[in-house]
């Protein structure tokens, strides 16, 4: 099949997540014949997903948070400002969209929680099957249990994630748990998909005193180093998207703060004894995949990050916090059982099951009650504690 992605630029998760589905697809002998990802405020996608994906990157302008000006929480007031005035950039998107469909014309294009992949459908209609892919997708799901309170962004995250699958052929959930498939929904639940360098970690049992940070924004830095003010001895190995400073910033003997890079942050985070982060649910799926607990600051604002902690802290592979307070995940750690394997089998099952979705989905074969992708054999909740063408450009 020749296979088309459309990503959303601006959750790293979203582009770990191709990364490792091009690697099953091509695996199978699949074709990705490229990449169209959305631009907020003309942030460079990583030149590490640029090299690895090694297929042609058209960029489009696409619907984004807007960060306050502390660096730190969501800000929704300039958000909703913000997108109403890219409305004619969103505009152009479409044309993009459209013309690079009809010229590479693929078999299956797969939408990594785009918001553009859903207005595309909705007024274009493509003849061609669309699958939606993405945690998110499990919100629909009788199983999924939402953090608590909160109301209206819980219906407004609901509202934006079903735009994001408008009219999709199918959607491929992505869960930290097995549970059954949804057919007359056309919702399949798949393991989180985990890129290469992850799974090949799996058999390292090394583990050191420090702790390794995530921190989405840069603007919670200040908590980190509040922190480390209190607790000078605690090595702390913290990544940060920050451009404005050098690669790596030796703030004191046991506190370094590293530019985003994926196989050092990988490396660290194999031999580290706990993570800490902004609960993004790729980086916890990474981590619990290694057998390292995790403590969980979700981004200020962001319902979707209070749902990935509230559903680790449930499972027994975490805790969550509103603040970054390191002596958690200390306490949390005595207690955590590393040797858990439940949910590495459960990841390991990933290629065999997306692979036969979409193969069926690319034959016209969609997936149905009684196949293999549901039954008993998966129970509802793990137990607690070729050189490619070039990419067209479209006339504006």
């Amino acid at each position: 099949m020749k296979i088309l992605f459309i990503v959303q630029g601006e959750g790293r998760g979203h582009l770990t997540q191709a990364l490792a589905l091009q690697t099953m697809l091509c695996g199978a002998g699949h074709e990705l014949v490229g990449v169209l990802a959305g631009n907020v405020r003309n942030r460079e996608i990583p030149e590490v997903f640029a090299q690895r994906i090694n297929v042609p990157i058209r960029r489009f302008g696409s619907p984004g948070f807007s960060i306050g000006k502390e660096q730190r929480a969501i800000n929704s007031l300039d958000t909703l400002i913000e997108n109403v005035e890219r409305i004619p950039a969103f505009k152009r998107s479409l044309k993009i969209l459209d013309h690079t469909i009809k010229t590479v014309q693929p078999d299956l294009v797969l939408t990594f929680y785009e918001p553009m992949a859903g207005v595309y459908q909705a007024f274009y209609r493509p003849n061609v099957p669309f699958v939606a892919v993405g945690h998110q997708y499990m919100f629909d799901h009788p199983v999924y249990e939402f953090a608590p309170g909160r109301p209206v962004d819980r219906s407004a995250m609901r509202l934006f994630t079903r735009l994001t699958g408008f009219r999709a052929t199918w959607k491929l959930a992505l869960s930290l748990y097995p549970a059954e498939d949804l057919p007359d929904a056309r919702l399949s639940v798949i393991p989180p998909l985990l890129r290469e360098e992850a799974l090949t970690l799996q058999n390292n049992r090394v583990q050191e005193d420090f702790f390794l940070i995530y921190l989405l924004n840069r603007g919670y830095a200040e908590q980190v180093i509040e922190w480390h003010e209190k607790h000078p001895t605690q090595r702390l190995e913290c990544f940060w998207d920050n451009p404005e400073v050098d690669d790596i910033v030796e703030y004191s003997e046991t506190l370094r703060f590293n530019r985003l890079h994926d196989t050092r942050f990988l490396e660290l985070m194999s031999r580290c004894s706990g993570l800490v982060c902004t609960a993004g649910f790729e980086s916890v799926s990474e981590a619990l995949f290694l057998g390292k607990p995790v403590l969980a600051v979700p981004v200020e604002g962001h319902y979707e990050q209070l749902c990935n902690a509230f559903e680790i802290e449930k499972m027994g592979c975490g805790i969550r916090s509103d603040k970054f307070d390191m002596n958690l995940l200390t306490k949390f750690t005595a207690q955590h059982d590393a040797t858990r394997d439940d949910f590495r089998r459960w990841v390991l099952k990933a290629e065999k099951r997306v692979l036969s979705i979409l193969e069926a989905i690319g034959t016209d074969h969609l997936p149905s009650t009684g196949s293999t992708l549901s039954g008993p054999e998966h129970p509802q909740k793990l137990a607690p504690p070729a050189s490619p063408p070039k990419l067209p450009e479209a006339n504006s």
